[in-house]
């Protein structure tokens, strides 16, 4: 009844749409953020404000005090993530108190970039605060011991995977990453079931998919972004396994070791269905109350710096996308096939196409200030999400890992990926809108 329960609270949350009014429906999650960001009005700029200005106060603090509660909370920011703090918190406040030349303040420049600033904290931590009904109750364990059938016949890899596969799903693709590499040095993948797996299921969480909804302005499309990205991830996987540079890497395993078959990884036998609402029951009795502290905590605090790379990072890249030609470059040859596929405004989104494999909300970010039609805003945020690969986290995870993957290997699936995911998320666009 505990993963039943929860389960269903989860799916009705982030998939199933109410009426909210005669002409309008949405799902719930959209409803709440909509409501408490309605209430805020403009004091969400002030609240934007003050977690840039915390944030690099206990940045700094960090670095000059011994206080472990503070070097806990900034151990992974480098003296980098410090200036892009920094470099934040001095952005908004100008923003927030007018200061500045007409070129930084313009809505569609600085002014945009504050907005997304405290719309996407709300919806990250709304979102991710509920998206533990999803991942504490069972339901990924049950959808991720169904798919094991499928895993060796169309991916040739262990049925497992499928659990390990939507790790990243759960929490965010270095998990899943993580995962892949211990097993990998445990005997229990090849190297070539390891790169495949964490090049190819290495997907986004579902609070990054509530984030790009939220920075492109399509919350309403969130749980059409979530299952169109989640199938065409699966498809992409199915042939890219098949490609080199994955191809080619050896099966052998990690320092000679023997390979582990299903029953030593504890993987039970019996109907599928039997394991699958065992597996989900099995993670549902873990859970405790205290894990609605935990990810409202953690949401929290993953959103306060998302805030602050977003008015840094953001507000640069929108005064280079406005004021300079460099991006327009970039979409000259993707151009031509955005038209074919009869996307609305494909000279506006071509230039986002590669953008990804720097920071998979760079797209979305771009185009968030662009007179860009939705359906089109919906193909570019979908498009990031099966890309995979981005060096500000996902890549940076598999190069420090075990896993034989170089930055070539890395920038040749990401064009794989993109080139094969194209006409597919362009596919679903269409059918969605």
């Amino acid at each position: 009844m505990k993963a039943l329960f929860g389960s269903v609270v989860g799916l009705l949350i982030f998939f199933v749409p109410f009426s909210v009014d005669a002409d309008k429906s949405n799902v719930p999650l959209v409803t709440i953020i909509g409501a408490i960001k309605a209430f805020l009005g403009t004091n969400l700029e002030y609240i934007t404000l003050g977690l840039t200005v915390l944030l690099c106060i206990t940045w700094i603090a960090s670095r000059v005090t011994s206080n472990t509660a503070l070097k806990r909370y900034h151990h992974k920011d480098n003296a980098i993530a410090g200036l892009l703090f920094v470099l934040g918190a001095v952005f908004a406040a100008l923003l927030v108190f007018k200061i500045g030349p007409d070129w930084f303040l313009h809505k569609d420049v600085g002014g945009l970039a504050l907005y997304l600033g405290g719309s996407v904290f709300l919806t990250v931590v709304i979102a991710g605060f509920f998206v533990l009904f999803l991942t504490e109750f069972g339901f990924l364990e049950f959808i991720g011991t169904l798919m094991e059938p499928l895993m060796r016949p169309l991916y040739r890899l262990p049925g497992r995977s499928a659990v390990d596969a939507v790790a990243s799903f759960v929490a965010a693709p270095a998990v899943g990453i993580f995962i892949t590499n211990k097993l990998y040095k445990s005997g229990h993948y090849t190297q070539r079931e390891a790169a495949s797996i964490a090049t190819n299921f290495s997907i986004c969480s579902l609070g990054f998919f509530a984030l790009l909804a939220s920075i492109g302005g399509i919350m309403d499309y969130l749980p059409h972004m979530i299952i169109s990205s989640f199938i065409i991830n699966f498809v992409l996987a199915a042939v890219v396994t098949r490609l080199p540079p994955l191809n080619h890497k050896q099966d052998i395993y990690f320092d000679g070791l023997s390979p582990q078959d299903e029953a030593e990884l504890g993987v039970p036998n019996g109907n599928i269905w039997t394991r699958a609402c065992s597996a989900a029951v099995e993670r549902a009795s873990m859970t405790g109350p205290d894990v609605f502290y935990k990810y409202f905590w953690e949401a929290a605090t993953f959103a306060q710096k998302i805030v602050a790379y977003i008015l840094s990072i953001a507000t640069i890249a929108l005064i280079v996308g406005t004021y300079t030609p460099v991006f327009d470059y970039l979409g000259v040859v993707f151009e031509p096939l955005l038209n074919l596929l009869a996307l609305p405004d494909a000279d506006k989104i071509a230039p986002t196409v590669l953008l990804s494999i720097a920071e998979i909300a760079l797209p979305a970010i771009i185009i968030a200030g662009a007179d860009v039609a939705p359906m089109s805003v919906f193909f570019v945020c979908t498009l990031s999400t099966v890309q995979i690969i981005f060096f500000t986290e996902s890549a940076n995870a598999m190069l420090e890992s075990d896993i034989p993957l170089s930055v070539k290997d890395l920038i040749v699936i990401f064009l794989i990926r993109t080139v094969l995911a194209i006409p597919l998320v362009a596919l679903a666009t269409h059918l969605i809108f």
